[in-house]
């Protein structure tokens, strides 16, 4: 009797164990409801709106380099149609996204930014979604703020350390200082970006409503004109 009963009890356990794992595995691979919304459906509509954020994303680069002023607004529509039109087909993705990383969507909403994309591939994938409250830092010229506020695979809750690290070096790697702090319990990247001398202009509002994404820059009065018509930047004092 004694045998049967701790027979029985290995069988509980690895009955129970396999349990454990395979709810685990159903909530790593649930399908978050803001990332299957945010498809965009094939057809002239995701082509259209491909072709509008590349043309105010092209005009934003161009009135920054010029040092010109700037207004564009970008709708989650448009740059989700973009990741899954030309981000693909341009093999952009394949070059700039880490392996086991795709299809990435966002979702904007008032001062957070909804980010997910697939990691891994079938059947041994799920959803990473990341949520960042987003703002400009008050007293320093083009410096972006982005608070952690939330990071799941399906919808379980995971470490941030490696993602806080991956931020810091892709962000150095194009040239932009990352300076780390906590708020309210959560990281905070600060992302500064360099003054570059062909330009001057100043990032000077970042606005997030419901879908949407407005950026705002202000040529700055006192940046140097270079000689073939280009302004410089004038240098700040940190």
């Amino acid at each position: 009797m004694r045998r049967k009963s701790m027979f029985l009890a290995l069988g509980i356990a690895v009955l129970l164990a396999g349990g454990a794992v395979g709810t685990l595995a159903l909530l790593m691979r649930h399908e978050p409801e803001f990332y299957r919304r945010r498809a965009v459906a094939p057809g002239q509509a995701r082509n259209s709106q491909d072709k509008e954020f590349k043309k105010g994303f092209t005009f934003l680069l161009s009135r920054a380099y010029n040092g010109d002023d700037f207004n564009v607004t970008f709708t989650e529509d448009q740059i989700n149609s973009y990741f899954q039109e030309s981000f693909i087909t341009s093999k952009f993705a394949e070059k700039s996204l880490p392996q086991d990383i795709s299809e990435p969507r966002v979702a904007i909403e008032p001062d957070r930014i909804r980010l997910a994309f697939r990691y891994g591939s079938a059947p041994w994938c799920s959803i990473i979604s990341v949520d960042w409250r987003v703002w400009l830092a008050p007293k320093e010229p083009n410096v972006v703020a982005l608070e952690l506020q939330g990071l799941h695979a399906g919808s379980l809750p995971i470490s941030a350390q490696s993602l806080l690290e991956q931020i810091s070096d892709i962000a150095r790697r194009m040239n932009i200082d990352v300076a780390w702090y906590r708020h309210d319990g959560n990281p905070v990247a600060l992302l500064r970006f360099p003054n570059d001398t062909r330009s001057g202009v100043q990032l000077h509002q970042l606005e997030l409503s419901s879908g949407k994404l407005t950026l705002v820059g202000r040529a700055l009065e006192s940046a140097p004109h270079a000689a073939n018509g280009r302004p410089g930047l004038a240098p700040h004092a940190n």
